[in-house]
């Protein structure tokens, strides 16, 4: 931790190697537990206080990951006119935050860069929005990936209508907005001394991964594959020979472990044929995906980006019309094949 108390009960923040040397043969003490902390020093890690043990129910002392982090954000903020203090501690809610940014609504920045529950999650959420505080997590290393990865899901927020999620990697000093979009993300990077960049990544779309996907979840007997594909056999399908245009305009989802190729293809043995509603099809995706996912969410958010983005390839391609504001019928039915060798087969005219 960078802040502890004098023998005064002053806040001292150590900000520099100067002036942790300069400070070394004074006596400080923690501000929440109360026991005495000692600086280190060292050449690998920032200045900071420690425990001379940890105290019951702390964990693990502080990486050098989160301790560079929380320096990184707290001279970021600085740097651009920001009042922020470093390690605000509320008694109130006995939490430390790692920052507080003064504003008109107080703005509580936490830097994870350790595993963290989603019951943990939710409830130091809670408890910064009980005291009227707003909260944004930036994320460590362990969960960096530019297009998503399944351990960020939970930390998933709205900002400017748009999903996103915060990334500061300290090993190079940038930090990361990452905003999706259905078929693509926006990738705004911030450093200390450069001007924000701010670019445009479309999703990627490889059909014959999805399709080795499915071959491989069949022969290995995966269970989700398996129900599903005897669902399919009841029908007098196979799901190696699923149609061409499941695998079209994938949404970013799908790399926090959304399994929309599944759902797609569950979703058809259902609804194919047969007039429907908005409403049911809303339903079958909020059914599927559930809230404790995204604790950060409005509930039912995942549900609803994934129906309104697959009633969009539906009318896009051409298989289903809007009858009115919220009934649809199917003008053409997609064509299943027998097996994998016919689809790949049938490849030039249903791409």
């Amino acid at each position: 931790m960078f802040v502890a108390l004098d023998k005064n009960n002053q806040r001292v923040t150590l900000t520099s190697h100067a002036q942790a040397a300069n400070l070394t043969h004074q006596t400080f003490h923690c501000p929440i537990c109360k026991q005495v902390v000692r600086i280190k020093n060292g050449t690998v890690m920032p200045a900071h206080f420690a425990h001379r043990s940890q105290p019951m129910g702390e964990g693990e002392p502080e990486s050098i990951e989160h301790l560079t982090g929380k320096w990184w954000l707290a001279s970021w903020l600085k740097q651009h006119g920001e009042q922020a203090t470093l390690e605000y501690y509320d008694a109130t809610i006995r939490q430390r935050a790692d920052l507080l940014v003064a504003s008109k609504t107080p703005r509580v920045l936490e830097f994870q860069a350790s595993p963290l529950s989603v019951p943990d999650l939710q409830k130091r959420t809670m408890m910064y929005h009980a005291r009227g505080w707003q909260v944004t997590w930036v994320l460590g290393h362990r969960y960096w990936h530019p297009e998503g990865k399944i351990q960020a899901r939970k930390f998933l927020s709205i900002e400017d209508h748009r999903l996103t999620l915060w990334h500061l990697q300290t090993t190079v000093g940038e930090l990361v907005r990452i905003q999706f979009g259905n078929e693509g993300r926006w990738l705004t990077r911030f450093q200390h001394d450069d001007p924000p960049t701010q670019t445009w990544q479309a999703e990627s779309t490889y059909p014959q991964r999805q399709i080795r996907q499915i071959a491989i979840s069949l022969q290995k007997r995966v269970q989700p594959w398996m129900t599903l594909q005897a669902a399919a056999y009841q029908q007098g399908r196979n799901l190696n020979g699923s149609p061409w245009f499941v695998h079209s305009r994938p949404h970013v989802l799908r790399h926090f472990g959304i399994p929309e190729l599944q759902l797609r293809l569950k979703w058809l043995l259902i609804f194919e044929g047969q007039p429907f509603t908005a409403t049911a099809n809303r339903q079958f995706w909020q059914a599927a995906l559930p809230n404790i996912w995204t604790p950060l969410l409005p509930a039912g958010t995942l549900g609803k980006m994934m129906a309104a983005h697959w009633l969009q390839v539906l009318l896009a391609e051409g298989f289903v019309v809007q009858e009115d504001g919220c009934r649809y019928q199917w003008q053409r039915l997609p064509v299943w094949f027998a097996d994998l060798e016919r689809k790949l087969a049938m490849k030039k005219d249903f791409a």
